[in-house]
């Protein structure tokens, strides 16, 4: 496909010309990544507002209007803080330093037990041991990096549960921080009882604060045992930053109906740009031969000798085509440009269709996914409609791949699988509800389209944690019935090389035009969708 492209206006029917022209405005570069927290994620949010607001949907936002602020700030840590133990008091910025999901934190005389090896699976903390502790552990020599929620990181974190405070020992001296100050952070001073706003401290210390923390050289400490008590006064400047919902509402025909919602979400934010570039065909290249699930293709060593030349031989072929081009854009093309732009042409669909659904269309399009599911967890905590008016939700978060050479992602077991004809993932479809999942069966049988469902990220316990990494889960959480549709990752996910140029429009338009039909199917039922599977804590953390 071209690398720039202006289409035509967009039409009623949902269509692959109009996906196309709407990715290539949505995923450009001068949208820089539509990372959450910048005025990037800004445009992005624009643009779509301008769109709803064409098609004469309902604002559903605050204030009468589409937008929802999502509470994103910009939180950099205040030198002033103190650290004390027995006697010594120790200097913020040089002895320590410190994150939390709130602007200040405070402990007087706390507990402190020694936690080992930071992510550490298999020297593990009794059950209970941290609760209302603050825990001190040692980071390893090497830094850990975790592909996916694998059992063992899971009992890492379970045994870290209700802890006070996490400490890290980092070295003689801390680490220059670069750029900490610009992260942008979530807080909701409003979250309802129990959703633990607040958060716990996580703090990096020199090792002279960890040997007084533990009273000893924490290399002598035996896993468990009793540290020194520990004081804190934690403090936190903190700026608002960009970070919006997109809302808006078509009203439902039926008098009875028309109260009862059916949602249906993308994320409008991607990861951004990254200081200084890289030539986009090497990356390309590269990642099709070595790292075929881009991002998500973690602690595989390095290439073969045969791979190099692989690379190299693509690498040389491209540059037969086109000049090199120095790239340093997320575009998000895929993620989740493919399900936002998706939305709006299911949303036109609806809007300009002469028969209009019993129950009301809510469409949402969250910020911050990408950051936490920030958006998704805001609105559910906060919907503008009552939550539970909301009978049931569709997710669609990267529906724009999934070709046969496209590496989706892999079975529990390891293997690789691949996309093809008709390929889409279905997650989380009978979590809740058997109905749902037989339903989304039945709409593609009846309306013929061919799609080819893949239900094996969906798997209990499945390594790469699908379940637990996009919007639908905020709602899933609250019980409400939610199926998360996806063709999948690729080597481009979170890469420069996601771009509107390798979307697959045809097949994207494709699953729209399903999706559609289903959401109408769901939203004419003569009854609201059956929960029929227990419910989670809304509060407590997800596990798939």
């Amino acid at each position: 496909m071209p690398l720039a492209y202006v289409g035509p206006p967009t039409t009623a029917a949902i269509t692959a010309c109009d996906l196309m022209t709407r990715l290539y405005i949505f995923a450009d570069d001068s949208m820089m990544g539509r990372q959450v927290g910048t005025r990037y994620n800004d445009m992005g949010t624009d643009y779509i507002e301008r769109e709803v607001r064409r098609l004469g949907l309902v604002p559903a936002g605050e204030g009468g209007t589409f937008f929802q602020k999502v509470p994103v700030f910009s939180r950099s840590f205040d030198s002033t803080s103190t650290l004390r133990v027995g006697g010594t008091t120790f200097t913020g910025g040089r002895d320590f330093t410190a994150t939390i999901n709130g602007a200040s934190f405070s402990l007087d005389g706390a507990p402190v037990v020694f936690g080992g090896v930071a992510g550490d699976t298999l020297n593990l903390l009794p059950a209970g041991a941290a609760a209302g502790k603050v825990v001190v552990q040692v980071a390893p020599e090497r830094p850990m990096r975790f592909r996916a929620m694998t059992p063992g990181l899971q009992a890492y974190l379970a045994s870290q549960e209700g802890a006070l405070a996490v400490v890290t020992v980092v070295g003689d001296a801390l680490p220059v921080q670069r750029g900490f100050g610009n992260r942008p952070s979530y807080l909701d001073p409003d979250a309802p009882e129990g959703a633990g706003a607040a958060g716990r401290a996580n703090v990096s210390v020199t090792t002279a604060v960890g040997t007084a923390l533990l009273g000893q050289a924490p290399s002598g400490m035996a896993l468990g045992a009793a540290g020194r008590p520990v004081s804190m006064a934690l403090r936190f400047h903190q700026e608002p930053l960009p970070g919006r919902n997109v809302v808006a509402m078509l009203p439902g025909s039926d008098p009875q109906l028309r109260n009862q919602y059916i949602l249906i979400g993308a994320h409008n934010d991607h990861v951004g740009f990254r200081q200084g570039g890289l030539p986009h065909d090497s990356v390309k290249a590269f990642n099709m031969v070595f790292r075929q699930q881009g991002a998500d293709s973690r602690g595989i060593g390095v290439p073969s000798e045969a791979q190099w030349a692989e690379i190299n031989a693509k690498i040389d072929s491209m540059r037969k085509v086109h000049p090199v081009r120095i790239d340093s854009i997320s575009n998000g093309a895929d993620d989740d440009g493919s399900g936002s732009v998706s939305l709006l042409e299911v949303a036109e669909a609806f809007a300009t269709a002469a028969e209009r659904p019993k129950r009301s269309m809510l469409f949402i399009w969250h910020a911050g996914e990408e950051a936490g599911l920030w958006g998704s967890r805001f609105f559910s905590d906060h919907p503008s409609v009552p939550r539970e008016a909301i009978v049931g939700a569709i997710n669609i978060d990267m529906v724009g791949r999934g070709a046969a050479t496209d590496v989706t992602g892999q079975t529990s077991e390891g293997a690789l699988i691949r996309g093809g004809d008709g390929y889409l993932q279905l997650v989380g479809s009978r979590r809740l509800s058997t109905e749902l999942g037989d339903l989304a069966e039945a709409v593609n049988v009846r309306g013929k389209y061919g799609l080819r469902f893949d239900y094996a990220l969906d798997a209990d316990g499945h390594p790469q944690n699908i379940y637990c990494r996009s919007d639908h889960y905020e709602y899933a959480r609250y019980g409400i019935p939610v199926v998360f549709f996806t063709t999948g990752g690729h080597a481009d996910y979170h890469q420069v090389t996601d771009e509107p140029q390798y979307i697959q429009y045809r097949h994207m338009a494709q699953i729209s035009t399903y999706i559609h039909d289903l959401a109408m199917t769901l939203a004419n039922l003569d009854h609201a969708v059956v929960v029929d599977k227990p419910k989670p804590d809304p509060f407590g953390g997800c596990r798939q």
